[in-house]
């Protein structure tokens, strides 16, 4: 096993470029929620939402996310952008607020 340090920009990179590859595929991917429990909800850093109702979902950016922290405003560093439009592949991007931690 070859283990690697994965920086947000790698993984901001990589979402664009398979969005690019099968924009379909991500934006369903990323689109998806399940239903979780209120302990999972409860992470530190992995973002959970919810329904209208009050009951937390899990995607697949709040797991991302959790593996890089939170801002202060309990917010990751992966911006999800998906455009109304099905056609359009959604965008990632870093939060401005960890690019002004990020830059020195």
């Amino acid at each position: 096993m070859n283990a690697k340090t994965v920086t947000i920009q790698e993984v901001i990179a990589l979402l664009n470029e398979a969005a690019q590859l099968d924009s379909e595929a991500i934006r369903a991917l990323v689109d998806h929620q399940v239903p979780c429990n209120y302990n999972l909800a409860d992470h530190p850093t992995i973002q959970v939402g919810c329904t209208e109702d009050g009951d937390p979902r899990l995607g697949v950016i709040g797991i991302i996310n959790g593996l890089f922290g939170v801002d202060e405003n309990a917010r990751g560093p992966v911006i999800a952008d998906v455009p109304d439009d099905p056609a359009e592949p959604p965008v990632f991007s870093l939060n401005p607020n960890f690019e002004k931690i990020m830059t020195p």
